[in-house]
């Protein structure tokens, strides 16, 4: 086997040895030096992923219900194994679940949760972590603050809405409360894209460069930062005309057999901002690859490291009027969520981590069960993910890292 250039060997020697804690300390001592040229080093990166998956499982495990769904066909399994198999995919083929010490716990009262919503967020049947966002303020002592973004506008647009949470705390709190001018700025953020809300941020870091000194992570939680190849295809439907007059005809059929569940009657609040168009044609891919290509060097010098989470579905698991989406998918990465693949989630500049590939599909990565009555007879909506053990655990490595308290 080829030996991996890295800058720090003595790492892979002490996870040789056993010795853990000492493994540990060195880690959060090199990324405190230099975050970003400890974290673009590929032992660290490789490390990172075996250690989030660690406490993710046992975060998970004290969940009855993950533990529940996790040992329906695991009987024989412990808590922690069951979990592993069910929720996580291995790194490497055939990998084993290995255990390693709990984290150790902080308060982490000095930093603000910015989570940034996906397209057609608030037209959802609730909110994007709607359980998860209040438990990591209780469970982890942290601010949790939702951009008040746009649930269909361009990249810029919604970069100002994330520019405001960021410096001054404007947006939402966990109980739906508008947070005005005048709330509390945060100190230490760390920004959370799902979906479109990758791209999002993505842009806020590249228009507002001078904010990035408040972003100690940016974590890519199924974000499409490189776009998703569905918006290639719905692009060319979309036209640049009244959004009204859109949803009435072809588009609008194209749109609720694509996202049944999106309320587009709710369509309501900042109308006059709706950008169908914009919202679409950011998603695509060849305007997600430019973006990266023309600001890389950028990114790569705001010393904010990129970590992401991908989500994995076969077709059988997703609703039946997502099956076409995901086979079509399937066709460019076998790896992906139903709306966005593997690779596409993974922020490519050096200072990037790939954590882990988790089992559920892309709503289940943000969203908790849909109501009966909106599941239009699927069976796949009931959303297990113990995503509040995953988000809580991705909180937890940051803090072992030493880049939030």
């Amino acid at each position: 086997m080829r030996a991996v250039a890295t800058a720090y060997p003595e790492l892979a020697a002490l996870e040789a040895s056993g010795d853990v804690p000492e493994l540990i300390e060195q880690v959060r001592g090199a990324v405190v030096a230099d975050p970003v040229a400890a974290i673009a080093d590929p032992v660290v990166k490789a490390w990172l992923g075996r250690r989030w998956t660690a406490l993710a499982v046992q975060s998970a495990a004290l969940d009855p219900q993950a533990v529940a769904v996790a040992r329906r066909r695991a009987r024989r399994l412990t808590a922690h194994e069951a979990i592993a198999r069910r929720f996580i995919l291995p790194s490497l083929p055939g990998a084993p679940w290995r255990e390693l010490p709990p984290a150790e716990g902080r308060a982490l009262s000095a930093t603000t949760v910015v989570l940034c919503p996906g397209l057609f967020g608030a037209l959802m049947p609730m909110s994007a972590f709607a359980s998860t966002a209040p438990l990591l303020e209780r469970e982890y002592g942290v601010r949790v603050v939702v951009a008040d973004t746009h649930p269909a506008a361009s990249c810029s647009a919604n970069a100002r809405d994330i520019l405001r949470a960021v410096t001054r705390g404007e947006g939402f709190a966990v109980d739906g409360t508008e947070l005005r001018p005048g709330t509390v700025a945060p100190r230490d953020v760390v920004l959370v894209g799902y979906s479109k809300g990758t791209p999002d941020a993505l842009t806020m870091l590249a228009e507002h460069p001078e904010a990035a000194a408040r972003v100690k992570a940016f974590v890519s939680w199924a974000g499409a930062a490189r776009g998703s190849y569905l918006a290639d295809q719905l692009a060319p439907l979309v036209p640049d005309i009244d959004v009204n007059a859109f949803l009435e005809g072809t588009g609008g059929k194209v749109l609720r057999q694509l996202m049944p569940v999106a309320e587009f009657n709710r369509i309501t609040r900042r109308e006059d901002e709706f950008d169908l168009p914009g919202a679409i044609r950011d998603l695509r891919t060849g305007v997600r690859s430019q973006f990266l290509d023309e600001h890389r060097g950028l990114l790569d010098a705001l010393g904010v490291p990129f970590i992401s989470v991908a989500g994995a579905v076969r077709v059988g698991d997703v609703p039946y009027f997502q099956a076409l989406a995901t086979l079509q998918l399937a066709r460019r990465e076998r790896i992906n969520d139903m709306q966005v693949t593997q690779s596409q989630t993974h922020v490519p500049v050096a200072a990037s981590a790939h954590l882990a590939t988790v089992r559920a599909d892309h709503w289940d990565m943000a969203y908790d069960a849909f109501p009966r009555q909106l599941r239009f007879g699927s069976r796949r909506l009931s959303h297990p993910l113990p995503r509040t053990a995953m988000l809580g655990a991705t909180l937890a490595l940051l803090a072992e890292l030493g880049l939030i308290e």
